[in-house]
């Protein structure tokens, strides 16, 4: 199986259905660049926002652009029920990146 270049690192195929959990760490902790699968791309953008993270740390540690990074954290706090009163989670995401949503 090869890896397939993008603007900011590899992404695998996603037809073979594995996750590599190892993978996930490796890119969860930033340690270096992993080739990741759009699947375990998008775990471990939910692994870092619960541990505390921030788009704008899945943008460092995954190596992806900023809209991207907002993008896999908008899907990952998507709600379990499809009827939610409130702002959506990209504005959220973008309310709390710039300070708006009164959070440190």
């Amino acid at each position: 199986m090869t890896a397939r270049r993008v603007r900011h690192g590899w992404v695998l195929p996603d037809d073979d259905g594995i996750v590599d959990s190892v993978a996930i760490e490796i890119a969860v902790s930033g340690a270096r660049p992993v080739a990741l699968t759009r699947t375990e791309r998008q775990l471990a953008a939910a692994r870092i926002l619960a541990e505390g993270g921030t788009a704008y740390v899945i943008s460092k540690r995954l190596r992806v652009s900023g809209s991207t990074a907002i993008a896999l954290a908008a899907r990952s706090a998507l709600p379990a029920s499809p009827v939610q009163a409130g702002p959506s989670a990209r504005s959220r995401l973008s309310a709390h990146a710039s300070g708006r949503d009164g959070c440190p």
